[in-house]
């Protein structure tokens, strides 16, 4: 005999056991990690059409990853390549979340609540992604700060080791 499928929030009577939403919440990660690990084992539909899908977006990752280069000059292409790579990959994963909410929204569907929280979640690592390379108004500020004290720091340092073989000035005035 199968178990019925859990609801939160389930009428009385309905059948159906409440399920506490942790449990919920713990379900749905279980449902998004096999669909990741789907996509590493090779499942050709994923791989070709899916949000994980690596194989379909990776001229869209170099192009993009190119383009963060662009916009950086600061960033080194061996350093930072994980970093940029990382943030390429979730702005081209947000772009076909796009696509897939407003197709959604087109068909006068709402988009699913794991679309929406995927959504959310790249949101996030796109930020955080963004900050850590600098490119975000705040981590530019604070890296344009850094690099200007750096400076005037070491001007200050060169000019204190230069003083002591600076030419002192002549006391005696020269004749015209």
């Amino acid at each position: 005999m199968t178990r019925p499928k859990a609801i939160v929030g389930g009428e009385p009577g309905s059948g159906l056991v409440p399920v506490a939403p942790g449990e919920v919440r713990r379900r749905r990660a279980i449902a998004r990690a096999s669909r990741a690990k789907a996509v590493g084992r090779g499942n050709a539909n994923a791989l070709r059409s899916g949000v994980y899908s690596s194989v379909a977006v990776r001229e869209d990752v170099l192009d993009m990853a190119a383009m963060v280069y662009a916009c950086a000059p600061w960033l080194s292409p061996i350093r930072d390549a994980f970093a940029v790579e990382s943030v390429a990959r979730v702005i081209v994963r947000l772009r076909r979340l796009d696509i897939v909410v407003d197709a959604a929204l087109e068909n006068l569907t709402t988009p699913t609540q794991e679309l929406t929280s995927m959504y959310s979640r790249c949101e996030g690592q796109l930020l955080r992604g963004l900050d850590a390379l600098g490119l975000t108004p705040r981590a530019a500020a604070d890296l344009g700060l850094q690099h200007l004290d750096a400076k005037a720091r070491a001007q200050r340092l060169t000019e204190d080791a230069l003083a002591p073989y600076r030419p002192k000035p002549s006391t005696v005035k020269e004749i015209p």
